[in-house]
């Protein structure tokens, strides 16, 4: 049999090893015990040495990650010797990979039968969608002989911290993936890791017909190696369950949580499954869509105590172990912190009640209310209070979200993502069913939707074109996708039937109570000709707030409105917006949004003796809440990460939304056509 195939061989060392990068080749037997090794950078004298080797019975692989180029001083430089050293954890200056490795379960020393080569390729096919939806970027995706490799692309230093983060990763994605036949093997973190030299035979044992030798080889590598970013690593790693702290509400010890008799009690239904430090209870149905069966959905719970939930399906794609509580306990979290709750409840309330759409009306005129002691008052019915998602975790944990009948004040200067972000609160309203009016008075209708395109398709849908330098788009059957889910939800005013307030004011009024309008945005004040409201522009500006106001307590409707600030001497504050001082006093909200710069840095510091480990400096952005009338809260600095594919300010670096036009599950994220695992 042959034991090489040089096509596959100078294909993998080709691709594994650019640009002349050192490598180590290591040819080992385990009966009787052989290891000769050698260390290369040329392809061409690594291929003609390994072709001078006997390798019946001999398996092979490759060192993967960047040596220190001291290691090519060896003996067996350019040539197969039996070695005094190979090379060592700390002979490896940095990860180039994340190797994960799916191998079926099987007797030692023997290799797979076709069918359990069948099994680690569906489940190689998962875990590669999974990651898709999570970030990463396009892998190598091989076949070992015996199993399935996905190699994905990193940049990290070769250091205890970032050594962790890649043992969290290959653990928690045994922990999701991991099946009685096939497993995931959690120890490829160390940095001189080798793997299976792709264009060699696979010898584990005799070669039989059911169990035979198999060549090993790149099934398929993209065009263009992108890195994973670290961010999109430390998600994934994240994915294991961590423990609770001690609180009121578990008795102050949370480890001795009996969750086994917790879901009896709800009856729910499952398997369990021991997976290394953790325990696995594969439920037969998620909690949250019965339509999401086994093995999909899984509470996991570590040995310190720690709980997790975790469903595949993009649509529970943020559900949390709190969430199953709440889903079976509502009250379970009361004695919790109040933004500890808020954000419970976001994730339990998530779906606005369509049914609630509760309209301002005058009070009657009756003189024994106009004024009200206070027991009328503690009499009187509760208010009822409605909030819009906006997508920004810090804004819907301190606010709540935008209030419905309130008028915010948005400002910033130019550059700082003002648009990006009324997208982003636009986007998330209508995910949550909201209706949706903007008016852009800067942007054409086309240019508009350009940008809100790249931001509902998302990461996996944009692409790059490659003619220009940073220009991203969306394709033509994804636009209609995202558009026929806008559908009546989000409409856009028609700049063709001009800018003058009065007349907007009629149409949008008549508009809203036609839609049931729940987000007004008006981007911006300055593109507004609000000079019929009165000759004097200060004038005229209040009665535009005052108008703004009217209409949000009227329609109950929240309503989001631009206004530039003046050139400012320092750093931004509210004082500062251009205009009458009515704006920002009128408003119920105002937030002003940052760049994350040198000048942003400088003055912050200045004025509030900030050292640079701030929170607020680690984003590309900052969103400040600088009012709120209903709760108070000022002088809040929110960390934003710009992503300049989509356009979008997301929570966290590692942030992947997925909106609803976009129906896909797992499985639908292999690529269209022949699948990459197929060989």
């Amino acid at each position: 049999m042959i034991e090489i195939n040089e096509r596959e061989l100078r294909k993998a060392l080709t691709i594994l090893n650019p640009d002349g990068k050192l490598f180590e080749i290591r040819v080992m037997k385990k009966q009787p015990k052989q290891t000769i090794s050698g260390y290369f950078r040329d392809v061409d004298t690594a291929v003609a040495e390994l072709k001078k080797l006997s390798l019946q019975g001999f398996n092979c692989y490759l060192t993967l990650n960047l040596l220190n180029d001291a290691c090519y001083s060896r003996m067996q430089r350019d040539h197969f010797r039996v070695p005094e050293n190979t090379t060592s954890d700390q002979d490896v200056i940095a990860y180039d990979w994340l190797f994960v490795d799916l191998d079926p379960v099987r007797v030692a020393e023997v290799s797979s039968t076709d069918e359990e080569l069948e099994a680690a390729k569906q489940l190689g096919r998962k875990v590669y969608a999974y990651l898709k939806t999570k970030g990463f970027s396009e892998p190598i995706i091989s076949m070992s002989g015996n199993g399935i490799h996905l190699l994905y692309r990193i940049k990290l230093k070769n250091n205890q911290e970032n050594r962790d983060i890649l043992e969290r990763c290959l653990k928690a994605l045994s922990l999701l993936f991991n099946t009685d036949a096939v497993k995931i093997d959690t120890v490829n973190a160390n940095p001189a890791r080798i793997c299976k030299l792709y264009g060699t035979l696979a010898q584990k044992g005799y070669g039989t017909e059911e169990r035979p030798h198999r060549m090993a080889y790149i099934i398929s590598a993209p065009a263009e190696l992108l890195p994973t970013s670290k961010e999109y690593l430390e998600d994934i790693a994240d994915q294991l369950p961590k423990p609770e702290k001690p609180q009121a509400y578990n008795q102050y010890m949370p480890a001795q949580f009996d969750i086994r008799s917790w879901m009896d009690t709800h009856g729910i239904r499952y398997k369990e499954k021991g997976v290394g430090d953790y325990t696995k209870f594969v439920l037969d149905e998620c909690p949250f869509d019965p339509s999401h069966k086994a093995p999909d959905s899984m509470i996991t719970i570590g040995r310190s105590g720690a709980i997790g939930f975790r469903c595949l399906h993009n649509s529970c794609h943020d559900r949390t172990w709190r969430d199953v509580r709440i889903k079976y306990e509502p009250d379970a979290y009361d004695h919790t912190a109040d933004d500890e709750r808020i954000q419970a409840g976001w994730n339990q309330h998530k779906l606005y009640n369509r049914q609630k759409n509760i309209r301002y009306e005058e009070p009657e005129d009756d003189n024994g209310l106009v004024f009200q002691t206070a027991l009328q008052i503690l009499e009187s019915p509760e208010e009822t209070e409605d909030f819009i998602r906006s997508g920004i975790d810090g804004i819907d944990n301190r606010l709540r979200g935008f209030k419905k009948g309130f008028v915010t004040l948005l400002s910033g200067l130019r550059g700082g993502s003002k648009s990006t972000l009324l997208e982003v609160f636009g986007l998330n309203a209508v995910d949550d069913g909201n209706n949706v009016i903007v008016y852009s008075g800067e942007l054409t209708a086309k240019n508009f939707m350009r940008w809100m395109n790249l931001q509902a398709a998302g990461k996996n849908y944009v692409k790059r074109s490659p003619k220009w330098a940073n220009y991203y788009y969306v394709d033509g059957n994804v636009q209609r996708k995202i558009a026929e889910w806008l559908g009546p939800h989000f409409l856009l005013y028609n700049n063709d039937y001009g800018n003058d307030y009065r007349q907007l004011r009629e149409r949008l009024e008549r508009q809203i109570e036609e839609q049931k309008t729940d987000l007004v945005i008006l981007d911006n004040l300055m593109a507004l000709n609000i000079s019929g409201l009165d000759p004097d522009k200060y004038v005229a500006q209040t009665r535009f707030i005052n108008d703004l106001q009217r209409m949000a307590k009227r329609t109950m409707a929240h309503i989001i409105f631009v206004a530039h600030p003046r050139k400012a001497q320092g750093f931004l504050r509210l004082d500062d917006i251009s205009g009458t001082a009515d704006l920002a006093n009128m408003t119920d909200n105002a937030l002003i949004v940052h760049r994350n710069n040198a000048d942003f840095q400088r003055l912050t510091k200045q004025m509030f003796g900030w050292d640079d480990t701030h929170e607020a400096y680690t984003g590309t952005n900052v969103i400040e809440i600088a009012k709120d009338r209903d709760m108070g809260t000022q002088d809040v600095f929110i960390p934003l990460w710009y992503e300049p594919e989509t356009k979008r300010l997301k929570n966290s670096p590692a942030e992947m939304i997925q909106y609803g036009w976009d129906d896909s599950d797992i499985w639908d994220n292999v690529p269209p056509g022949k699948s990459p695992f197929e060989v």
